[in-house]
């Protein structure tokens, strides 16, 4: 499947739930051929919310875990000191962009 049937694919099945959302969440408004749908409006709006409730708290749970198991990095002996000169003899950064008359 190349990049455009997917893409229209995508679309095609997004136009369809927000249609199947649209006559969820208006059941008992559009008349007597959607009725049977009426007492389901109500998950129309819990699920996207508790969805959405769940994905925040999974993204949490991802940063918490990855914070618990990811090791401390390991500390420089020597931290670099940048106004020393290095082997070829240059100068270090802070003194190249000191510029002086």
């Amino acid at each position: 499947m190349n990049d455009k049937t997917l893409g229209y694919t995508i679309m095609a099945a997004t136009i369809l739930i927000m249609a199947g959302y649209f006559v969820l969440s208006f059941a008992p408004w559009l008349g007597a051929s959607f009725a049977w749908l009426t007492p389901y409006t109500e998950w129309a709006y819990r699920l996207p919310v508790l969805g959405a409730a769940y994905l925040m708290l999974l993204i949490i749970l991802w940063i918490g875990y990855t914070m618990a198991t990811t090791p401390s990095p390991i500390p420089l002996e020597n931290p670099l000191d940048l106004e020393q000169e290095d082997e070829t003899g240059n100068e270090g950064i802070e003194k190249k962009t000191n510029l002086k008359p």
